[in-house]
């Protein structure tokens, strides 16, 4: 297309963007609660149910789809995967680890989804596939010891970063019908709405507590930043980068993550890089990388998610 980028060149960019957006979270969560007045779950209830009033508001300027009754049960279910456990445990995680611990972890996903299709799907698992799992294991592993030595980490942290991916790998497995049926704002309107539903009851109390005048302007920012930026922008990023790419194309982006979680990390004075971190961003990469090029694009999709 004369004097335009094309539509692959669009993708491509749109994947760029969501993996450096994306890689730049874990780092801007710790910023947010750097001096302790905003936790985890406020945090994490910040960006549930902020989102949800962005993607509810963008949601006017598209068509319109309704939901079918038989799906709103499931939709439940995906909602408490993907966004409200997912998102929470990851955000408190991060609070209580380092933010490259917490971004290499996060690229874990395609790893959870592999073993759970083989386990509750019957997917087979290939040698090549068992040689990424095992790659990937390693490295966070290497990284889990590390915490627990006191190396750059928090086991507790880790652990909890952990179980976010295992609910994000959850929400593609188990859900992936639903993900193949509507439309992006649909859904993550839909998704965010009963997840704000379900965090406000148990995790609202930390949110009316916070003592929003003792926020500084670099905790403001970093705030705005999880909301608007890191979750809703991010989103709609990477679905114009799925809608225009190969599945794989897209995971291979994910690799980006780790490495500005790390440089953006150390810059702000929020994390050290060692060389557990260098071996654990090696090994994940290559596990992610053996599987999500011998998978069927249904897991290597797991790699483009969002925490």
């Amino acid at each position: 297309m004369r004097g335009g980028l094309s539509e692959r060149a669009k993708g491509h960019l749109a994947a760029l963007a969501a993996a450096c957006l994306f890689g730049l979270m874990s780092p801007v969560c710790k910023v947010a609660m750097s001096s302790g007045v905003v936790d985890g779950p406020a945090l994490a209830t910040m960006r549930v149910c902020g989102s949800a009033c962005m993607f509810w508001l963008i949601s006017f300027c598209v068509p319109g789809q309704r939901i079918l009754r038989r799906d709103w049960l499931p939709l439940v279910g995906m909602s408490l995967c993907g966004m409200a456990l997912n998102q929470f445990l990851y955000v408190t995680g991060v609070q209580h680890t380092s933010p490259t611990n917490g971004c290499v972890i996060g690229t874990s996903t395609p790893i959870m989804a592999l073993l759970l299709s083989a386990v509750f799907l019957k997917m087979r698992i290939t040698w090549r596939r068992g040689v990424g799992i095992a790659l990937a294991c390693a490295g966070a592993l290497l990284l889990l010891l590390g915490s627990a030595q006191g190396i750059g980490g928090h086991l507790k942290g880790d652990a909890m970063c952990l179980c976010s991916q295992v609910a994000a790998a959850c929400y593609f497995v188990f859900f992936g019908r639903l993900i193949r049926r509507y439309r992006v704002i649909t859904l993550m309107k839909w998704l965010f709405t009963i997840s704000a539903v379900v965090v406000l009851p148990i995790f609202g109390p930390h949110l009316a507590a916070l003592e929003w005048e003792a926020l500084r302007p670099v905790e403001w920012l970093s705030c705005t930043y999880v909301v608007c930026i890191g979750t809703f922008v991010c989103y709609l990023l990477l679905n114009a980068g799925q809608s225009r790419l190969a599945p794989p194309v897209v995971a291979s982006y994910n690799y980006v993550q780790p490495v500005i979680a790390a440089a953006a990390g150390i810059l702000w004075g929020v994390d050290a890089l060692t060389w557990q971190k260098v071996a654990a961003i090696l090994l994940i990469a290559a596990g992610v990388w053996n599987v999500t090029r011998h998978t069927a694009p249904a897991v290597a999709e797991t790699e483009g998610s969002a925490e």
